[in-house]
């Protein structure tokens, strides 16, 4: 992200939390008080590990679809390791908003979670289109381009 970027992350961890305590900032209140291409990390990875935990839930339900879903997760995983290291120490990225719920079939339970794929490329072309870095709103357009083939994968 650039040298820039390095200083708005750290100036803006420092306005997170008291540095006498070790509580975290919950993302959605963190949000509000970060730089904007600090907060569009902050969505970013909580659209990932939302995504992550879909495929990870599908495929502990659904243990013969583990290796369709094995790119999915390392996808995953690789980006949210990109986007959480922009993110201030502070801020709690843990928390995901609702349960993700695997239908008992594994047909729907692909079907279902291809929504879930799509809803995270959607939302990472919007982050991109938010992005005020040109290096970072090409990072997260590479990462909505990376969740399309993926998509591909679990069409069949």
């Amino acid at each position: 992200m650039g040298v820039g970027a390095a200083t708005v992350l750290a100036t803006a961890g420092c306005a997170l939390n008291n540095p006498l305590r070790e509580d975290k900032t919950p993302a959605a209140r963190a949000v509000r008080d970060l730089e904007p291409d600090v907060a569009v990390a902050v969505e970013a990875a909580a659209l990932l590990r939302t995504a992550q935990a879909a495929a990870s839930a599908t495929a502990e339900r659904h243990p013969g679809l583990a290796a369709r879903l094995a790119g999915p997760l390392a996808t995953h995983r690789a980006h949210l390791d990109r986007v959480s290291a922009a993110v201030p120490d502070g801020v709690d990225l843990s928390a995901t908003a609702t349960p993700y719920v695997v239908p008992e079939r594994p047909a729907a339970a692909l079907a279902q979670l291809g929504t879930a794929e799509r809803s995270l490329h959607d939302g990472l072309v919007g982050l991109a289109m938010r992005a005020r870095s040109g290096p970072f709103a090409r990072l997260l357009g590479a990462m909505a381009a990376a969740t399309s083939q993926q998509l591909r994968g679990l069409a069949g």
